[in-house]
């Protein structure tokens, strides 16, 4: 089953092992909807935490089950794409530091403010005073929102070359087709509309955020490689966070 094996692939829930030599192939088309089950848990434990703990705490709480349920996946790209963006060199070498394990200063900052962005847009969200804001659902389709729309755009990400050919960027793209790519942006388009004018706002938000990290990969690396699509999904997720938190009103 395709969608067990994208779980396997992209989250740290107990579902099992991908089948044996199973690749990217047939499982990239699932990545929006592995979103919205990461979105839906994360806001079913914010929940389960406003019930016992006070909002700043909510949105530790929050953050730290996202990233779990992730495993961190994407984080490295974070800390690779803040360390290899950055850092003034050719794209050559921006490429070799990436590849490098070893954590600088760029991205230990990256790490930071992605990381505290979204505890923080959490945090406000668990303690919002709009009527209704803070009810379930309305907390389900934020973040829902966030994780299915940092996913999908790994899709439109997918179509500028590659800085690594034969790369995991290169293996990504494997499979992924026209019909994936719509399915995505139905999914993007349903979310936006469950959670309204802050929903679009959020969008162009992602949007403008995703325009402005994949123009830098293609300027300084060249193209685009796994840390990249790894560092839009967080990047777009915190912005679409903290877009939420603004009152209705101003959204």
């Amino acid at each position: 089953m395709m969608l067990r094996a994208a779980l396997a692939f992209f989250t740290r829930l107990p579902v099992g092992s991908p089948p044996p030599g199973t690749g990217f192939r047939g499982i990239m088309a699932w990545l929006p909807t592995v979103g919205m089950l990461i979105g839906l848990l994360a806001a079913c434990a914010l929940w389960a935490a406003m019930q016992l703990l006070p909002p700043v705490l909510c949105g530790l709480v929050g953050c730290l089950v996202w990233v779990g349920i992730t495993g961190g996946l994407h984080l490295d790209g974070v800390a690779d794409c803040g360390d290899g963006l950055l850092v003034e060199a050719p794209p050559a070498r921006r490429l070799e530091i990436m590849k490098d394990s070893r954590l600088g200063t760029f991205g230990a900052l990256a790490l930071f403010f992605v990381l505290g962005g979204k505890a923080a847009a959490l945090g406000v969200l668990a303690d919002t005073p709009a009527p209704g804001q803070a009810s379930f659902w309305a907390l389900a389709g934020m973040c829902c929102m966030a994780a299915v729309t940092a996913r999908s755009l790994v899709f439109v990400a997918l179509l500028l070359p590659c800085a690594r050919p034969g790369g995991l960027g290169s293996a990504m793209n494997d499979g992924v087709t026209a019909s994936s790519r719509l399915a995505a942006l139905l999914l993007t388009l349903f979310f936006c509309l469950c959670t309204g004018w802050r929903g679009l706002a959020a969008l162009l938000t992602a949007l403008a955020a995703a325009a402005l990290l994949l123009s830098a990969a293609l300027r300084r690396l060249g193209g685009v490689t796994g840390d990249v699509f790894g560092c839009l999904i967080e990047v777009t997720e915190s912005c679409m966070l903290l877009v939420f938190c603004l009152p209705q009103g101003e959204a």
